[in-house]
């Protein structure tokens, strides 16, 4: 089970972080929890916190950019319209 908290950032640092969530094609509470989980899984060092995070970071727009941007809604209508036909 996962918990939710509440992280408050100033304005320039939550628009450095919606600047970034769209180049790397995710949204920024995505963007943030890889980042917070980067930083708590390498421990204290802030040289290996850096490079745990790059590495986060680099897997991430590997794997968005393999993928074509989608359009949720036609997704959505698309897997409506093949569970109508199999009844």
């Amino acid at each position: 089970m996962s918990k939710a908290i509440t992280l408050h950032l100033n304005d320039a640092d939550h628009a450095a972080l919606q600047q970034q969530a769209d180049q790397r094609r995710v949204r920024p509470g995505t963007l943030a929890r890889i980042l917070v989980h980067a930083g708590l899984t390498t421990g204290i060092s802030q040289d290996r916190d850096s490079a745990a995070g790059r590495d986060a970071l680099e897997r991430l727009v590997r794997r968005s950019q393999q993928r074509e941007p989608a359009d949720a809604v036609a997704l959505v209508t698309d897997a409506r319209v093949a569970l109508a036909h199999r009844r």
